[in-house]
């Protein structure tokens, strides 16, 4: 039986415009139709068409790779890795922006198994994977990107951030920085809470209190969070002598609302990014970063799917935790004891 847009609609009872708000995440569809016509969709095995004709031409030699955000600037040089080492090895791959979108996710993941994909990798949306493991129920490869997301699947590649967020800590602290903070956006990530856990145990070795600004979810992630928390700290005299950003973007709005207040890094205050991300070495930004390796990252993913494929069933593990470093360039210098900070300006533009 062929099953369209129209076959699910008949069979939920709402119009096939409704069926495609559903199966394409958009928000302006009741939660109880959106869930019902996904769990008939499920139920009847609904494949999207195009996927399911890419898939077919490729005779079994097609993995999948799944993306929260394509534009979110680590994912590119990943995905690179990851192309450059499928084709090596004789495998065509096929990218999945889920747009941030667990439905995007679970849909995806189904089409490229009804569709014989051999295995799959996945940057996950947040820490809870459930939906994922639902569909696949252990019969198709997955490897994670980013770390250990649950104990019942504990197949990933990562760059180590508990020992990045470490190296950024020891680094203000050699240079006299003992009140220093971290700025955490999207806090829901395995990535996110490993850095936050790897600067509060170094803060700690070191006898400092570990301050954070942790997102809670429902703020703007990114540059835009910390933009708005630098702006508060600010505003509310609360800066510290030196921010660990949780990543290169959110160092950026770190960099954006010093210059609306009048602040100079690191003559004021003293900053570290994560990732090291293209922005990160332009002359205008020179950003100290901790370095993580985003193309061997996607190569090594890609050879530890095809590992797990190779062995089929088998209960091993498959996982590698690679070493980051630090780049130093021009955002750190030591704490400016005479420091002074003009008034606040009100709110932001």
């Amino acid at each position: 039986m062929n099953i369209t847009i129209k076959t699910i609609a008949q069979r939920a009872g709402v119009s096939t415009a409704s069926v495609s708000k559903a199966l394409n995440g958009y928000p302006d569809i009741g939660k109880g139709t959106r869930e019902r016509i996904l769990k008939i969709s499920d139920q009847l095995g609904y494949t999207p068409n195009a996927l399911a004709r890419y898939l077919a031409r490729q005779k079994g030699h097609a993995i999948g790779l799944l993306i929260p955000d394509i534009s979110t600037p680590i994912y590119p040089e990943i995905f690179k890795g990851i192309d450059s080492e499928a084709r090596r090895l004789g495998f065509s791959l096929l990218l999945c922006d889920t747009n941030g979108k667990k439905d995007f996710e679970r849909s995806y993941v189904r089409t490229l198994m009804e569709n014989r994909a051999r295995g799959i990798i996945i940057a996950p949306v947040d820490n809870e994977i459930d939906h994922i493991l639902n569909v696949t129920r252990g019969r198709i490869p997955l490897i994670f990107i980013g770390g250990k997301v649950n104990d019942s699947m504990d197949n990933y590649v990562s760059n180590d951030n508990v020992m990045g967020s470490r190296l950024a800590v020891e680094h203000l602290v050699s240079l006299g920085h003992r009140h220093i903070r971290m700025i955490c956006d999207n806090y829901r990530t395995k990535t996110k809470r490993d850095r936050v856990a790897g600067f509060k145990a170094a803060m700690e070795s070191n006898g400092l209190e570990a301050d954070a600004s942790i997102s809670d979810g429902l703020h703007p992630e990114g540059m835009e969070y910390g933009f708005h928390e630098t702006l508060r700290l600010i505003d509310t005299d609360s800066m510290p002598t030196a921010i660990c950003a949780s990543s290169d973007m959110v160092a950026l709005g770190v960099m954006k609302a010093a210059a609306l207040r009048g602040l100079r890094i690191p003559e004021d205050f003293s900053l570290i990014g994560y990732d090291d991300i293209q922005f990160a070495s332009l002359p205008t930004v020179n950003l100290t970063t901790v370095a993580q390796p985003k193309f061997e990252i996607g190569i090594l993913a890609v050879r530890l799917l095809i590992r797990a494929i190779e062995e089929g069933n088998s209960a091993t593990r498959h996982r590698k935790i690679i070493e980051p470093t630090l780049v130093i360039r021009n955002t750190c210098t030591s704490p400016n004891t005479e420091r002074h900070f003009p008034p606040a300006q009100g709110g932001s533009p």
